[in-house]
């Protein structure tokens, strides 16, 4: 196997973030700014390396201020486990850390190696269990599922 044939960690995938010249703030544009500027990585298989992916976060986080330095306002760098896709995604916001573009509820952590071990203790991402869905329970006056607020880390850049 060539070293351009390897598979690629999770952290170098991350570190790859600061690659695509359209990751920007676009304030007058949100929904694009969610389409150009989220990605997602999936884990190879392998272990994941939470101290090492931790730490491509923060060096994107540092990238980000770099590259936003100029900027009249801020962004939010901001990370998170999709268990139903079995990624870990990050994304880029003019948002401020409590306005994130969810439609769920959320928790916003300073520890980014809470979102990492998430991706780790998958054991097989991308494969919800039907153990693992939520059902809805008819009795309920609203029908609506209550689900406790999934963690995300995010971190204010410029």
């Amino acid at each position: 196997m060539h070293d351009g044939d390897r598979a690629r960690t999770l952290a170098e995938m991350v570190r790859a973030y600061l690659d695509d010249p359209e990751v920007a703030l676009r304030p007058d544009a949100p929904e694009l700014e969610v389409r150009l500027n989220t990605w997602g990585y999936g884990p190879d298989g392998g272990p994941v390396d939470v101290e090492a992916t931790v730490q491509a976060l923060e060096f994107v986080r540092r990238g980000l201020g770099r590259r936003l330095s100029d900027q009249p306002r801020r962004g939010t760098f901001y990370a998170w486990y999709d268990g139903q896709a079995g990624q870990l995604r990050c994304s880029l916001t003019s948002a401020s850390p409590d306005r994130l573009p969810f439609g769920g509820t959320y928790r916003v952590t300073s520890d980014a190696a809470e979102i990492v071990a998430l991706a780790a203790a998958d054991p097989s991402p991308g494969l919800v269990t039907f153990d693992d869905v939520i059902r809805s329970d008819s009795s309920t006056d609203d029908g609506a599922v209550q689900q406790a607020p999934f963690p995300i880390w995010a971190v204010v850049v410029r």
